[in-house]
């Protein structure tokens, strides 16, 4: 089943829409942290980018399904410098979740 989620990137950073509905907002000067892991949804594994927004920890995920994926993935490795060489680390071994910092401190 085709996700329902996209992801819209903007100058000031990307909003997430579900049916069309925005239901997240992210601004590029708000990320603390960016990360990458897996989940395992069983049969198969999915890919997600992590930023966190607070030191409390708050964070909000966006799954490479998602239509926009690719996109946001493109302009926070320009945006923040990140290297392009972390997803084979995260995908790698299968079922396992290979938390991953891409940019950032990691939170507590």
């Amino acid at each position: 089943m085709r996700s329902t989620a996209e992801i819209e990137v903007t100058p000031d950073g990307f909003s997430v829409l579900h049916r069309g509905k925005e239901v997240a907002n992210v601004s590029w000067s708000s990320v603390k942290e960016i990360f990458a892991f897996k989940l395992d949804l069983g049969t198969y594994d999915t890919i997600r980018i992590g930023l966190r927004v607070a030191d409390d920890g708050t964070y909000y995920d966006v799954d490479e399904d998602w239509l926009g994926y690719r996109a946001l993935v493109a302009e926070l490795e320009r945006r923040f410098e990140i290297g392009d060489d972390w997803w084979s680390e995260v995908a790698f071994p299968a079922f396992a979740t290979n938390r991953v910092t891409l940019w950032g401190q990691p939170g507590e």
